[in-house]
């Protein structure tokens, strides 16, 4: 089974520890400077973080070609292995798939992730078998630019609750049925009961990402005991950040107070992180 390390080694990082690998998500440069500057060796992009960001529910309600923008600013500014989040594959064709890949390896992505389209619960999910062609589409998009892909496919099968006659078994299918197609790990967000996730685990064939985006999660430890290869934060880091300052607005307005600016960062730290990175800009590619 595929450890935390040897998913470090596909992308291009390193993580020295045999616990699962820890991949946080973004949604624009700062942010993504702010956690490599934290030290995490890796980082995806978040398309539902970046849709809050410019205004809009998640559910593939940005257009491919403007996450792949944004992408590209990620991947030029921070210069470590991104893997570009290209969200659902609902209502996009296998060859629409395909040239959204190869435009996120030509910007220097070192992987992609494709969803069944049931983020958020706005919509029915993708057939299993849709979303495996669209997974081969990948495939083949890397072998015609000749670069390597770290595939990670997302089921939100565990989110669409009624919508779904099981979704804990619906989970499972599509898990094994997306790792046949040639995903090299499976996303299934939704989880964080350590024995719900042992049993899942113990009936997927193959390595599990899994999402921590609340507080009471278990410890790295525990995941690694289920055999977890990678843990991602999903949009627990933004909202921990809105929340923030939402706290801190609402005591400004009751108490006129401005205490809050003490434990800000200077405006000289902050350009000191978005300096402009030594070399030429990287390529936007279109699809």
């Amino acid at each position: 089974m595929i450890k935390g390390s040897e998913l470090a080694r596909k992308l291009g990082c390193e993580w020295q520890s045999e616990d699962p690998l820890i991949i946080p998500e973004v949604w624009d440069v700062a942010s993504a400077r702010i956690l490599v500057e934290a030290g995490f060796p890796t980082l995806t992009t978040s398309a539902a973080a970046y849709a809050w960001a410019q205004g809009y529910r998640p559910g593939e309600r940005v257009g491919l070609e403007e996450l792949l923008v944004v992408a590209g600013r990620i991947i030029r500014d921070c210069q470590k292995p991104i893997v570009a989040d290209l969200e659902g594959c609902f209502d996009r064709s296998n060859q629409y798939i395909k040239r959204g890949v190869m435009a996120a390896l030509t910007i220097g992505g070192r992987g992609v992730i494709l969803g069944d389209g049931g983020r958020d619960g706005m919509h029915q999910m993708l057939g299993v078998m849709e979303v495996a062609n669209r997974i081969k589409s990948a495939r083949m998009a890397a072998m015609e630019v000749k670069k390597d892909l770290v595939l990670i496919a997302r089921t939100d099968a565990l989110h669409m609750g009624a919508l779904v006659a099981n979704p804990f078994e619906e989970a499972i299918n599509r898990a094994n049925a997306f790792l046949n197609a040639g995903a090299d790990i499976v996303h299934v967000p939704g989880i964080q009961n350590i024995d719900v996730v042992h049993q899942l685990k113990s009936r997927i064939d193959g390595p599990v990402m899994l999402t921590v985006s609340h507080g009471n999660a278990p410890t790295l430890s525990d995941f690694k005991k289920a055999d977890i290869t990678a843990i991602s934060l999903g949009t627990g880091l933004m909202r921990s950040a809105l929340t923030d300052m939402r706290a801190k607005a609402e005591n400004l307005m009751a108490t006129g107070q401005f205490s809050h600016l003490e434990e800000a960062m200077s405006e000289n730290d902050m350009s000191d992180i978005l300096c402009e990175p030594v070399g030429s800009h990287t390529k936007i590619a279109s699809i």
